[in-house]
């Protein structure tokens, strides 16, 4: 019952105008809008509006969340779920954003007791509570492909959210083709880029992706969706498993050339 009567709320949703002014943020914050095709751009207005709806989004340290700032983080979290079928971060309650990069404090104990306190500097991150937490300029910098072009905050923090969706943060999304084969060949890429990162080879990844699994993912899918080209150039079997992942081909849209 509950489930029929989010999906009847959903489809009301999206049934109401689109505003023209959320039309005008997307065009100016979300370059990615222009690539897509008719339906793929009614597709994603229609899931903008749903999450929207859905989800809380609070300022912190003085920020001010108007529509600007709502439209903009949801224009790029609908990117990553074109693929998928009612797909709206169900788990996910509330959207934090700060007006720039925030500290979080740190502890680490030291050899022979003691802790070791210091600030670390965040551009992001995931609760595993219900939260995503971001910086404003750089969700701005993301969508307009400023910074190198292949990264993306609210990209990154939402591939998170989408390997969460089986309960373990491990960089396996959910897949439509064989988990174990896919991780295995996953797997491969990211020694692959280790290696390389290891032996200063020019690499299509930031080196934050040599964190783990789940950082390799979610890096990995900044750049399939903000530069596939380059992605896929630089590791094309690494390219065709986001793919799969992703049910989509941003390669097939996004201009092989982009001006910065």
């Amino acid at each position: 019952m509950l489930s029929w009567l989010r999906n009847r709320r959903r489809r009301a949703i999206r049934e109401q105008p689109f505003p023209g002014a959320w039309d005008e943020v997307l065009r100016r914050n979300v370059r990615h809008i222009g690539w897509l095709d008719e339906h793929e751009r009614e597709q994603l207005r229609d899931w903008i509006a749903v999450f929207l709806a859905e989800k809380s989004f609070e300022g912190c340290g003085g920020m001010e969340i108007t529509d600007e700032v709502r439209v903009t983080i949801a224009g790029q979290a609908g990117l990553l779920v074109l693929g998928f079928t009612e797909e709206y971060f169900d788990r996910l309650r509330s959207v934090l954003v700060y007006p720039g990069d925030y500290l979080v404090p740190r502890r680490a104990p030291l050899d022979g007791g003691g802790e070791l306190e210091w600030q670390e500097v965040r551009l992001g991150e995931t609760w595993s509570g219900g939260s995503v937490v971001l910086s404003w300029p750089r969700v701005v910098d993301g969508g307009r492909l400023r910074d190198g072009g292949s990264r993306s905050v609210v990209i990154h923090e939402c591939a998170h959210l989408i390997d969460m969706l089986d309960g373990e943060v491990d960089g396996v999304p959910p897949l439509e083709c064989d988990r174990r084969e896919w991780s295995a060949a996953m797997q491969e890429c990211r020694e692959r880029f280790e290696w390389a990162v290891e032996h200063d080879r020019v690499v299509a990844l930031d080196d934050y992706a040599a964190e783990g699994p789940d950082e390799f993912f979610a890096v990995a899918t900044e750049c399939f969706f903000q530069d596939p080209h380059r992605l896929a150039r630089s590791d094309g079997r690494l390219y065709d498993l986001l793919r799969m992942a992703w049910r989509q081909d941003p390669k097939a849209r996004v201009p092989s050339r982009l001006s910065r």
